[in-house]
């Protein structure tokens, strides 16, 4: 969907929306605009996004006038992150995930076939190869709940917050409809777990007159995407693009708030082969979008563990570089870094003398014919290598 031929009313009612100062003015701005957008087949998925935010936004009007409560309830959602890598673990009630992470962490979980016995966040470490990964086992996600009910944008707030999420599926009790519910609630709050093929950031800055694009275009020019905000009203901006971006996709930014989450499924409670074929189903239906682990708490061991946080530190793109000190063993604890980190980010890591006096590192790799070898501040490093700073 396009919302390129939106009427001149319209697109002037949408800078009243940007404008607006108070939660009130916005919604006010909302409505006024969703009046002006014609009702066709091109509209459709535009007429719904703009709803959603209008009911949002009635929602935290409504959370407002209940301040005491939610902030109350905002204080218990709050976990301070105390790790290299948070991970939010979610799933429907009785999922197994409170079981799940107690296992994996050693964390006092509430395990009970109650459902609903999860009240607020609680937070375990899961340790693999000296990285630390904090898995906050949380409130079960029900139908419904993006619509505000119970602690619903406290949890979503908490998942906005983490580095990925860890979603949770029982195979005894129909897995794909539980994924289809929890994919609903989550697009409802805007919130992707499927890697788009592009992200667009729109940001207005007032007083200027000039609109600078960072990144990659496709199908159009720098001076279509100015035109095109222009008609919006919009003459000082920043547009961020990861990926390739059409027209098409930097309107679309306009309207749409989204959010990607890498994520990762467990199916849990996996203890027979009927069980296990129950778990292929949620890969056929994912097509291999998103990574799927098997598991059950009667036979998680330290393998399965560093199954777990291998593809967790996978899905967020980062590895692991252990450094070293001559003549001395590795640290058992690794530096966390982005692929495709260089020695000499490293170097600064560890300590501002070693990068301005950088001389040479080496490195011990089972991506190199032998190790170690001499390599320069350029060289980028892979996940488990070990790094020696010479300067």
């Amino acid at each position: 969907m396009s919302p390129t031929n939106l009427p001149a009313e319209a697109k002037a009612k949408w800078l009243k929306v940007l404008e607006a100062k108070t939660p009130e003015e916005r919604l006010r701005a909302l409505q006024e605009f969703l009046s002006a957008v014609p009702k066709h087949k091109g509209t459709e998925k535009l007429r719904r996004e703009i709803k959603r935010k209008i009911a949002k936004l009635r929602r935290e009007i409504e959370s407002i006038r209940k301040k005491r409560s939610s902030m109350r309830r905002a204080s218990e959602f709050t976990i301070k992150r105390e790790a290299d890598v948070q991970v939010v673990v979610i799933g429907l009630p009785n999922s197994g995930k409170s079981g799940l992470v107690s296992k994996l962490t050693k964390a006092k979980t509430t395990i009970s076939p109650v459902p609903f016995s999860t009240l607020k966040p609680i937070p375990g470490m899961l340790i693999s190869k000296g990285v630390l990964i904090q898995l906050i086992d949380t409130p079960p996600l029900f139908e419904g709940i993006s619509e505000g009910k119970a602690w619903g944008p406290q949890l979503f707030g908490l998942i906005r917050n983490a580095d990925a999420i860890l979603i949770v599926l029982d195979v005894k009790e129909n897995p794909v409809m539980q994924l289809k519910i929890i994919l609903r609630e989550l697009e409802n709050e805007g919130i992707l777990i499927v890697k788009p093929k592009c992200e667009v950031k729109i940001k207005r800055i007032s007083g200027i007159n000039e609109i600078k694009i960072i990144g990659e275009l496709e199908g159009c020019s720098p001076e279509d995407v100015r035109k095109l905000l222009r008609t919006y009203r919009i003459f000082g901006a920043i547009v961020k693009i990861k990926g390739k971006a059409t027209l098409d996709d930097i309107e679309n930014a306009l309207f749409e708030e989204r959010m990607y989450k890498p994520t990762i499924i467990v199916v849990n409670k996996v203890e027979s082969e009927e069980d296990y074929k129950k778990a292929q189903l949620i890969k056929h239906y994912l097509k291999g979008k998103i990574p799927v682990l098997e598991a059950s708490i009667k036979t998680i061991n330290e393998q399965f563990k560093d199954k777990l946080a291998d593809t967790i530190l996978k899905i967020l793109d980062l590895i692991r570089v252990y450094t070293k000190e001559p003549g001395k063993p590795p640290s058992t604890k690794p530096l966390v870094v982005k692929r495709g980190t260089k020695v000499i980010e490293i170097a600064a890591r560890i300590h501002s003398f070693l990068y301005k006096n950088f001389k040479y590192a080496k490195v011990w790799s089972k991506h190199l014919p032998f190790s170690p070898q001499k390599v320069g501040a350029e060289y980028i490093l892979h996940d488990e290598d070990i790094v020696e700073i010479h300067a």
